[in-house]
């Protein structure tokens, strides 16, 4: 699923979509990313590690983030190159 949003990205970048794409597929990579860990990070805030859980899943955005973005430029540029 996650590379589904990865791949929209590119799409959008393509299709020349508004950069408001890159926003929706990172935010979709960390609900991914949370929905597979959900586990782990009900279990850090009960041992009380609130702080260390609240910045794994922030770090988790920045790089769905950056992949997104990435995505979004490879898309770009794949369509100047045509």
């Amino acid at each position: 699923m996650g590379y589904f949003a990865i791949l929209a990205a590119v799409i959008g970048g393509y299709v020349s979509m508004p950069p408001w794409i890159i926003a929706a597929s990172a935010l979709a990579l960390t609900m991914l990313s949370y929905a597979e860990h959900a586990d782990l990070y009900r279990r850090a805030n009960d041992a009380g590690l609130h702080s260390e859980a609240w910045g794994t899943l922030l770090r988790s955005g920045w790089n769905g983030l950056l992949a997104a973005g990435g995505g979004y430029g490879l898309g770009i540029l794949i369509a100047l190159a045509e």
